[in-house]
């Protein structure tokens, strides 16, 4: 093994230990990123729905009309 190819092994997990620490940082941002959205995904969604459900407004409630039994008509 010549100079060239010889490596430091505390330089190696130095550098391994950077490559670990940025990968874990990236993916914990992400995640956070991703449980952001959803959750902005989510309250988007419920005022959606209460602006349709005001939209459409109050559920309406049609009575067929009563025959008044106790009146007799001449």
């Amino acid at each position: 093994m010549n100079n060239n190819e010889q490596v430091d092994v505390n330089v190696l997990v130095a550098v391994y230990n950077q490559k670990i620490a940025a990968l874990t940082n990236q993916n914990i941002l992400l995640e956070a990123k991703l449980q952001s959205l959803t959750k902005d995904f989510e309250l988007e969604k419920e005022q959606l729905l209460h602006q349709l459900m005001d939209l459409k407004g109050p559920p309406v409630i049609v009575n067929s009309p009563k025959k008044d039994k106790g009146k007799e008509v001449d």
